[in-house]
């Protein structure tokens, strides 16, 4: 009931002719939670129920987490895996995302993990918003690189680079792609 409670927690009401397109038998109601994955947003509301326990829903009855707090990502959108790039300048860019604890940096390797170059954040539209990012890249020869990202959130929290399937509890790892640089 607490998060439920808090400003942030967006209740739908009266949407006119919208609960229509989610769901034939739906009301023109629903709830979103920032920073928690979709399960546990309704997307439909057909009736409300005050229960004296945690009501385990449709996604947690098959094994998704409770919990459902997003976990920090980020991606590079250009260039794009398997471009072939001529010169030495590129601009690398992306987005990056944490929930409601927002995104504070965000860093891009050209050499595998080994080293990090501190990406230029825009500003966001909201603090629940995406976090778009750019790096100017001098690459210093013509070769094949692996380009990764990592964000940290407004916490400090380093994204994980463990790889984790979406179920049971949101993906995780650290986005790349390889690019061929030749000369110009």
């Amino acid at each position: 009931m607490f998060r439920v409670s808090r400003r942030d927690v967006l209740k739908l009401l009266g949407v006119a002719g919208l609960a229509a397109a989610w769901h034939p038998h739906a009301t023109s109601a629903g709830v979103i939670v920032p920073g928690s994955y979709g399960m546990k947003s309704v997307q439909w509301l057909t009736e409300i129920e005050a229960v004296d326990r945690d009501y385990k829903g449709y996604y947690q009855q098959k094994g998704w987490t409770d919990k459902a707090t997003v976990k920090s990502m980020s991606r590079i959108d250009l260039p794009g895996h398997g471009s072939r790039l001529k010169g030495s300048d590129h601009l690398v860019q992306g987005l990056a995302f944490a929930g409601i604890r927002g995104v504070s940096q965000v860093e891009v390797s050209v050499d595998e993990g080994k080293s990090w170059h501190r990406a230029t954040l825009h500003p966001p539209l909201s603090v629940s918003s995406w976090v778009f990012w750019h790096w100017m890249w001098h690459v210093p020869r013509p070769a094949r690189y692996t380009l990764m990202v990592r964000a940290t959130d407004g916490t400090g929290k380093l994204q994980t680079s463990e790889e984790a399937e979406p179920a049971p509890e949101g993906a995780s790892g650290l986005h790349q792609v390889t690019v061929t640089v030749e000369e110009s």
